[in-house]
């Protein structure tokens, strides 16, 4: 489960799910990212995923996702190289959640 912000500048993954997708230190792309426990250091990666769909098509796509051994909040959908990518709706109060892509 993730929360989605759109107000968040990446996707950030929290350290339990970066460690178990073996997503830690690649070494590459070095980052620090603003948030509200802090700045923090830690690395941009390119993560498949994949949008699962109640009714309709489920939907495969790249996103980019701040990964940092000092997050410690939980998994967040963000702006840049996520969100930037989908058609998205939200229905608040029958909690869903749509998407898709531009063809």
């Amino acid at each position: 489960m993730a929360q989605v912000d759109t107000g968040a500048a990446y996707s950030v993954l929290d350290i339990d799910v970066a460690k178990a997708l073996n997503l830690m230190d690649f070494g590459s792309h070095r980052a620090r990212l603003s948030t509200r426990l802090g700045t923090l250091s830690g690395e941009l990666i390119e993560v498949p995923i994949a949008l699962v769909a109640d009714e309709g098509s489920s939907l495969q796509l790249e996103a980019t996702f701040f990964v940092s051994h000092e997050w410690r909040g939980g998994t967040f959908l963000g702006y840049s190289g996520l969100l930037e990518r989908l058609r998205i709706a939200l229905d608040c109060p029958a909690n869903l959640f749509y998407f898709g892509v531009e063809d």
